[in-house]
């Protein structure tokens, strides 16, 4: 049996057509019961005879993924903790906001870029979410969030767990599905995906023009800061980071978000200030400033209000849009930089600083964190 969450629309339809003699029209039926409808029992497949039915039953198998918990934070709020595979855990964050509901995506078991600031790369890198994997969680938020919330997200971003241009070809196909307008047609222009600057697959982004936005984890103003706090800044310095931002073809009227998470003495000072507006001249982007939540033992503090307050009207003075995104879910530990799950918080034996790949593909054996299951 086949998983049904692996295939995009035209490889479905190639399947259906050339392994089970089915019109290719069948496919189009399928997505929508699936990922539309949220129906994965094939006997309510009222518009699909019989016998293809029990074809189709035969043919596939719809693992999606079910919580193993679920936390809900004072704001609304949620988190979720799903299994994966065997051994493995990742999570998702379902976050509550007056206009919209935003879903927050694990794309990767840890992540190998080991961020000083951010508890998910305290875990190291075990390895890449499949595509089926990334659908199958959405899919597991959407039916508990339909089911026993009677909300449903509205945005989506690639924030949680992991590095998803180190996942590249996973995370783009399975934006092609959430795109598809039999699948959960949710607008490109509703998916961002953030990276902490893996320059070839930036690259990459643009030229196949997958369409969701960008947004760049940027945090610092000198190589010195960045490289300390953000291990990738080695490999592609800001220098190398920026310059590609500027030469990339920026679609009219989007704007790649740089998120700037600010840590008191380290990167919010003014010197800081003053040389951010430089680095952004030319680059068509808009600024999130954002506080930094606390994680226990990284050794980090959040600036003032007063700072990020000065920050913000200073920036916009240089006419770029600056938005202070104060982190929702702190108290379930869903906020930014927080996502980490509890059989990983064990020291890592071989630590990784950086992906040899942008191409999609796991890192070898040798390369990766020895983590201890549960």
């Amino acid at each position: 049996m086949s998983d049904f969450f692996s295939y995009t629309r035209a490889e479905l339809e190639d399947f259906l057509t050339s392994t089970l003699s089915l019109p290719r029209y069948r496919a189009d039926q399928l997505f929508q019961w699936i990922y539309q409808k949220r129906v994965f029992n094939p006997e309510q497949w009222t518009n699909i005879g019989k016998h293809d039915r029990a074809r189709l039953a035969d043919a596939f198998t719809f693992p999606r993924l079910e919580p193993k918990y679920r936390a809900l934070s004072s704001d609304g709020t949620r988190k979720y903790l799903f299994s994966v595979g065997s051994e493995d855990e990742v999570e998702s964050v379902m976050i509550k906001q007056p206009a919209r509901m935003t879903l927050c995506v694990s794309s990767q078991v840890g992540c190998a870029l080991g961020c000083k600031f951010c508890q998910t790369g305290t875990m190291g890198l075990k390895r890449h979410l499949s595509q089926s994997e990334i659908l199958s969680q959405v899919m597991g938020v959407v039916v508990d969030s339909t089911q026993n919330f009677q909300d449903m997200f509205s945005n989506m971003v690639f924030m949680g767990m992991g590095e998803p241009f180190h996942n590249y070809d996973g995370v783009t196909r399975a934006i092609s599905i959430l795109n598809d307008v039999h699948g959960l047609a949710l607008p490109s222009r509703k998916i961002t995906v953030s990276t902490a600057g893996l320059v070839p697959a930036i690259k990459r982004f643009f030229e196949e023009g997958v369409g969701a936005n960008l947004a760049i984890s940027l945090n610092a103003t000198t190589n010195k800061v960045r490289d300390e706090i953000m291990p990738i800044n080695q490999r592609y310095p800001l220098e190398e980071l920026l310059g590609t931002l500027r030469s990339i073809d920026v679609p009219p009227r989007k704007r790649i978000t740089m998120e700037y998470v600010m840590l008191r003495g380290i990167n919010d000072t003014e010197e800081d200030l003053n040389r951010l507006p430089s680095l952004l001249k030319g680059i068509p982007c808009k600024i999130n400033l954002i506080p930094y939540n606390f994680n226990t033992g990284l050794g980090f503090d959040a600036p003032t209000e007063t700072t990020l307050h000065r920050w913000q009207k200073a920036l916009m003075r240089h006419n770029f849009v600056v938005t202070i995104r104060w982190s929702k879910g702190r108290d379930i530990d869903a906020a930014c930089g927080q996502l980490v799950t509890k059989s990983r918080r064990e020291k890592r034996q071989h630590k990784v600083d950086a992906p040899p790949s942008v191409q999609g593909k796991a890192p070898e054996s040798s390369s990766l964190s020895v983590l201890n299951s549960r």
